[in-house]
């Protein structure tokens, strides 16, 4: 190879090297589901990174990185909006640049620092040349002939490395009211075992043990070529921690995953009704009383078949003892009743359109003693004691909505309203002055801006009856499953499960509501408590307090799904949660993101080191 190929190689390689790690990062999610690659996304990236020093440098090629990263992650949105799969990738990648600023800089190992025989104009080759010659000229006198030495330096950057990564992406989760959509942690959501520390540091901080893994391997990768090179080989000690970090990972998830099994648990039996609707069908007001009516008739159904299924096991098996299977939770996802719940501050409880009342009352109710708990939008409206009306400029709310068994309909309805709104999608800030934002909005989506939705504010747990107990539901509607410092706040020490309402079918048969099911099944490990989702077009599903999909007594898969293993189905599910009887509160649930916050102090004091020792 001529030295003219020799610089365009040594040129090139980084720039590709860092999107390579974006695609390969994103394999690791639904979609792909290779999760394996989260242990070697970050090998092309970082000796591209490290081979830099100029912050610009780093940026660049983090940016790069997340572009196609995010760009391939998020492809599902181009079902609603190509522009906004864009802007939105092209945001987010910004967190990637910024970690790559951190990484070319107090986070390179291989950063020209005391050097200063090492002129400014050089390049990075006589840098690394210089870099080498020091590593040979060492004292092989010290401790263990220096590696300690190595070791400690080793352990220091990739720590730098995987702080800020965790910093990062609790910063991303929390900015502009946040997107913490698909962080590194997610990756472990089918490797249950790696997934239980979520309880200790969230599913942000599990970030840190792959960045942790990869940045030590890498440096240790470089010493033993170089040591290669001179025949002094020496003990790899970096390596032998991160290898330990990752075993105390493991074996914390066995000890875990073993010991909730064997707590006592109050058993909760569900009904989940997934109808599959279109989005452009769900929003047609011609068609809401048909998608209300099939939502009941589909509960009808399901309750008369366990009750047929009963009897055919009373016949065949007499003399065995028979449980009733009898739901306490009816549910039905976010937008199940595509009609207002209207609310006024002259009006005690709410008012209830008269078909939806017909329904509830005649149809639903009567067949059993469950608690309904559905999606359904409140309107504020002007109540003259006989008639309502939208009020003008009145509250909207996204809600959760629990239809007690019995009592007047008006007056025994219970609801959360959605604190967690979605930016631009549930609204659109400073709409009334940037009118433009509004026909952005339109021209994008496809859809009118019906107007902006408001946030609620209560964090309190909704109490509903079962037939011998009550349980403590803590509610969300739509992506508030993926916000954990969200979730645990209605964490109470009581038995509680935790209720999801959404609906994907805005994103069709992509692997959105895959993916949304992935972060979700962490607030489950989080908290210690069991989780329901009731989507629209999926996955519904009831997840066990471990994270699992599977009946923990039956072991049974609690998923609707058809034949061929697809959500995009109509069905309905009945199976158990079990919600622990004595309400432990985990350590995420008690000091909330503490792992980043630590982690953010780490490189703040990293930077500010390296300030002082250049000043």
């Amino acid at each position: 190879m001529s030295l003219q190929e020799e610089k365009k190689k040594k040129v090139f390689w980084p720039w590709l090297a860092a999107p390579v790690s974006g695609v390969l990062l994103s394999l690791c999610f639904p979609g792909w589901n290779l999760s394996g690659l989260i242990w070697v996304w970050i090998l092309p990236l970082l000796p591209a990174i490290w081979r830099g020093e100029k912050k610009r440098y780093g940026f660049t090629l983090g940016y790069l990185s997340g572009l196609a990263f995010w760009l391939l992650n998020l492809k599902w949105l181009w079902t609603v909006s190509g522009l906004g799969a864009i802007a939105l990738g092209a945001f987010l990648a910004l967190y990637f640049g910024l970690w790559g600023m951190i990484a070319v800089s107090v986070g390179n190992p291989w950063k020209k620092r005391d050097l200063k025989s090492t002129k400014a104009g050089e390049g990075a080759g006589n840098i690394q040349k210089a870099i080498d010659k020091k590593l040979a000229g060492r004292n092989k006198s010290g401790l263990l002939g220096g590696a300690l030495t190595d070791s400690m330096s080793s352990l220091k950057f990739a720590s730098i490395n995987a702080a800020a990564w965790v910093g990062l992406e609790w910063l991303r989760g929390w900015v502009f009211t946040g997107f913490g959509w698909n962080g590194l942690g997610v990756a472990f959501h089918d490797t249950p075992v790696l997934a239980q520390g979520a309880e200790l540091v969230g599913v942000t901080g599990l970030a840190f043990t792959p960045v942790f893994f990869g940045a030590v391997l890498i440096q240790t990768g470089r010493r033993l070529m170089h040591e290669a090179k001179t025949g002094r080989l020496k003990p790899r000690l970096d390596f032998g921690v991160a290898a330990l970090l990752l075993a105390v990972q493991f074996c914390y998830g066995v000890w875990r995953l073993k010991e909730v099994r064997d707590w006592e648990m109050e058993r909760v039996r569900i009904l989940l009704v997934q109808q599959n609707i279109p989005q452009d069908m769900k929003w047609d007001p011609r068609e809401g009383a048909a998608i209300i009516q099939g939502y009941a008739d589909a509960t009808t159904q399901a309750i008369e078949d366990l009750e047929i299924s009963a009897e055919q096991q009373m016949r065949e098996h007499p003399d065995e003892p028979l449980e009733l299977q009898t739901p306490d939770l009816v549910i039905w996802p976010e937008s199940a009743m595509p009609v207002p719940l209207y609310f006024a501050e002259n009006l005690e409880g709410y008012l209830v359109y008269d078909s939806v009342r017909h329904m509830l009352n005649q149809e639903v109710r009567p067949l059993g003693y469950f608690t309904l708990i559905a999606g359904m939008n409140e309107v504020e409206a002007d109540w003259d004691g006989q008639r309502a009306s939208q009020k003008l400029g009145g509250r909207m709310y996204n809600s959760l909505v629990a239809v007690a068994p019995n009592g007047n309909l008006d007056t025994s309805i219970q609801s959360y309203r959605k604190l967690h709104l979605v930016i631009f999608g549930e609204y659109i800030p400073f709409v009334n002055d940037l009118t433009f934002l509004k026909k952005l909005f339109e021209f994008s989506s496809g859809e009118s801006f019906s107007g902006n939705f408001q946030a609620g504010d209560s964090t309190d747990p909704l109490v509903v009856p079962m037939s011998d107990s009550e349980i403590e539901i803590i509610p969300s509607v739509c992506f508030e499953d993926t916000v954990g410092r969200l979730t645990r706040k209605f964490v109470r020490p009581a038995p509680q499960m935790i209720v999801n309402v959404t609906n994907d079918g805005w994103f069709k048969e992509s692997e959105a509501s895959a993916q949304h099911m992935a972060n979700a099944r962490f607030r489950a490990i989080e908290l210690r408590r069991p989780m329901v989702r009731a989507a629209n077009t999926g996955v519904s599903a009831i997840i066990s307090v471990s994270g699992s999909l599977y009946d923990p007594v039956t072991g049974e898969r609690q998923v609707i799904e058809n034949d061929a293993g697809s959500h995009f189905t109509q069905d309905t599910l009945y199976g158990h949660a079990y919600a622990p009887k004595h309400g432990v509160v985990t350590l995420y649930a008690l000091a909330g993101d503490w792992f980043a916050w630590l982690m953010m102090g780490w490189v703040v004091v990293s930077i500010v080191k390296s300030r002082v020792k250049r000043a």
